[in-house]
């Protein structure tokens, strides 16, 4: 059994090496310092952790809902978009996602408590498009396909952020069970596009005198350091040393032990906002609901001021440099473990990220396995919005102080012009003074209790307190008990009174061994 789960576990990871999602990474538990930024309540194994720039972690993510070749047709040596390729290969609600994080810096220490406190900094930019496909085909194919029909364009939403956060986290265990963490963060913002939450707007064109009505409500795009970036403001190296955008956000996570076989666990990431006050360009349409009844023909001669005065007037923006507050996407993951050996765990996971009022959802299941202290592996299947099943693995090496991760989520068969998404982690931390012979081992595999969990070191046998040597899943390993020593420890708790012969409970029952 051993040898099929090692032989899978490495084929999966070496073979299929193109990724989507980070739930293969999220499967490996407290492995590393890293799980913690997802979950906070995860506390992984050692005492003191250490994150250089760069090195210590970087993350990319994209996905799309077509591919290149979804996109692109190559005719007599020319290449050109085929939008009806595109439309046809389009759901009723698409998203556009590219996301680049780079870990900056992370500090972390252990109490005896096993008590995790941390420092965390991280760069962030994330983009998020959302659009329907009723609204590609309305503007590239024209309205005559929608006769009598209302075109949600509300369904469209935009975020686009590059910030940099600072984090002071806690994860802390209450007890033998349960588990909790949490991270404020300050926040840094140095550019935003976006479209406000509450933007609506519908079109509709009548069946029979094909007059298109149309209706919008805060309609604006709101932009900040575009110009800084571009040059043609300020100075962008102290725009992005500090700035006047600031703002604050939160993690929460839990894990709970419901007995030898089952835990779960979840989190919630990013809550909080970024107030952009500076280098501020919004640019908006006026509140408004109108019909649109074409040209009279009779005017043609001075077509361009009709136009003027019947359509362009309505979509003319206006602009201004009010200063607003953007709200991050929110993301909460959740699982269920099923501890199946003390080395091998089974997942089941879902996940949702809020991206302008509209829910984003992802599915996953998969196992993890422990190769003894140097490794950790997982492999998953999961479902991201927008994409087929796809398989994905994660993996951890230890050396000495050093560890080394990778994790991918990927397409069977993955090629480059075919790949709707892609997903890769990689890392190389730093673990100090890893001790376990008196704290709890932190992992969420079944032969293991969650860290700092107390009454550890001692247990009770027949009544009485004795010392722990260790434990190996649900069993307590004590000293060999003597059968006086217990029965003067029982003699002198009840006041001296003699009490029955310890034989008289089972016989000549032996009294204590391993």
């Amino acid at each position: 059994m051993r040898k099929i789960l090692v032989t899978l576990l490495f084929t999966l990871t070496f073979l299929f090496s193109q990724g989507q999602t980070s739930v293969s990474f999220q499967h490996l538990g407290n492995a590393t310092f890293q799980n913690n930024l997802l979950n906070p309540s995860l506390i992984p194994e050692g005492k003191f952790f250490l994150g250089l720039p760069v090195l210590s972690g970087i993350h990319v993510h994209v996905n799309n809902k077509v591919s290149y070749n979804e996109t692109f047709t190559k005719e007599a040596g020319v290449v050109s978009i085929d939008m009806d390729k595109v439309i046809s290969n389009l759901q009723n609600q698409n998203m556009l996602s590219a996301h680049a994080n780079i870990n900056l810096l992370h500090l972390g220490f252990k109490t005896k408590n096993g008590v995790l406190l941390s420092l965390t900094a991280n760069e962030r930019i994330e983009a998020d498009f959302l659009y329907s496909k009723e609204l590609v085909d309305y503007v590239f194919n024209g309205n005559t396909g929608f006769l009598n029909e209302q075109v949600e364009v509300s369904k469209v939403g935009a975020v686009a952020n590059h910030f940099r956060e600072f984090g002071l986290g806690l994860a802390a265990p209450i007890n033998e069970q349960l588990t909790i963490g949490f991270r404020g963060k300050f926040l840094i913002g140095f550019a935003n596009a976006s479209t406000p939450g509450n933007f609506s707007a519908n079109l509709e064109t009548d069946g029979e005198a094909f007059q298109i009505s149309a209706d919008w409500k805060n309609a604006t795009l709101r932009t900040s350091g575009f110009d800084i970036y571009s040059g043609d403001e300020g100075d962008l190296g102290s725009h992005l040393a500090f700035n006047g955008n600031t703002g604050f956000a939160l993690d929460l996570g839990g894990t709970y032990r419901l007995n030898r076989y089952y835990t779960i666990t979840g989190s919630v990431r990013d809550l909080g906002f970024i107030n952009w006050n500076e280098n501020i360009k919004n640019r908006s349409l006026n509140d408004t609901t109108f019909r649109y009844n074409g040209v009279d023909i009779s005017e043609l001669d001075n077509i361009q001021k009709t136009l003027e005065d019947s359509l362009i007037s309505k979509f003319k923006p206006t602009e201004n440099n009010e200063t607003y507050r953007s709200w991050l996407p929110v993301t909460a993951n959740g699982s269920w473990i099923y501890h199946y050996t003390p080395n091998l765990d089974f997942y089941a996971t879902v996940g949702a990220r809020l991206i302008q009022r509209q829910f984003k959802m992802l599915y996953g299941g998969g196992m993890t396995y422990k190769f003894g202290k140097a490794f950790t592996a997982s492999a998953s299947a999961t479902k991201l919005p927008q994409q087929f099943f796809n398989l994905g693995a994660a993996i951890t090496a230890k050396g000495g102080p050093v560890q080394m991760y990778v994790a991918v989520d990927q397409i069977i068969n993955f090629s480059v012009p075919d790949a709707k998404s892609l997903d890769f982690r990689f890392g190389i931390n730093f673990i100090f003074n890893k001790r376990q012979s008196k704290e709890s081992k932190s992992s969420l595999s079944g032969g293991s209790t969650l860290s700092g969990a107390r009454g550890l070191d001692t247990n009770a046998f027949l009544g009485q307190k004795v010392k722990t040597k260790k434990r190996e899943g649900i069993y307590s390993i004590i000293k060999r008990q003597k059968r006086r020593e217990l029965k003067n420890k029982r003699t002198q708790k009840e006041g001296g009174v003699r009490t029955k012969s310890l034989n008289g409970l089972s016989g000549k029952k032996k009294a204590g061994s391993e």
